[in-house]
């Protein structure tokens, strides 16, 4: 703890809007970092966007999309990195968790509304902090065939089956084998329907037969 904030009054310090001791505080047995206009804490950022994406995506406007996604790429990994006190890994494992689910609902809804190539971007940069993420790399490959890059998703899908096969000892799951067999036979429109319907979680074979 004690290591921690130290780095943290380090990094405060470094910033001329900031007086000694102004902003991060300790009270007896707890630390306190107040809110200020000039200081930008992605915590706080990352969990408002959260908060705000998963509560109503699909009503956003194009500008709060691109607000959430300016947000979501200021994540650059695990929460002071190093530390392993049993309060940062609990806050690391949360912030990661709310990271993730965002990405995976912005990517989602970034491919309902044929914004393909933004989708790819944003499931790219989140696969680089987790890779075996298999719902995120069903996403990603399905809106890689729907912009037309179908030997892409079947080089990444072929690529990343081979480190987790490696690294983790394991297969995919019945439903990323599924997706990449889709794809791997595009061939026509009811495919294709079929494949984009994964995004809006139906299955449309089903719901033609229905």
């Amino acid at each position: 703890m004690n290591s921690a904030v130290w780095r943290l009054r380090k990094l405060l310090a470094s910033s001329p809007e900031c007086t000694k001791d102004n902003h991060l505080r300790t009270v007896g047995p707890e630390t306190i970092l107040e809110k200020s206009a000039w200081l930008d804490v992605d915590t706080w950022a990352l969990l408002q966007t959260a908060q705000t994406t998963l509560s109503s995506v699909a009503e956003l406007e194009p500008c709060g999309i691109k607000d959430i996604l300016s947000v979501l790429y200021r994540y650059e990994g695990p929460f002071l990195d190093g530390e392993e006190a049993d309060w940062v890994l609990e806050e690391r494992e949360r912030l990661h968790s709310v990271f993730v689910q965002t990405a995976l609902t912005v990517v989602r809804h970034l491919g309902q509304q044929a914004r393909h190539h933004e989708a790819i971007q944003l499931a790219r940069h989140a696969l680089r902090f987790d890779p075996y993420r298999e719902e995120l790399v069903r996403y990603l490959l399905i809106v890689l065939a729907l912009d037309e890059r179908r030997n892409d998703a079947i080089r990444y899908y072929d690529h990343w089956i081979g480190l987790i096969r490696k690294e983790l000892g394991i297969s995919p799951l019945p439903a990323t084998r599924a997706t990449i067999e889709e794809i791997r036979n595009l061939h026509d429109v009811e495919t294709l329907q079929h494949l984009r319907a994964r995004l809006f979680g139906t299955d449309g074979r089903q719901r033609s037969l229905s």
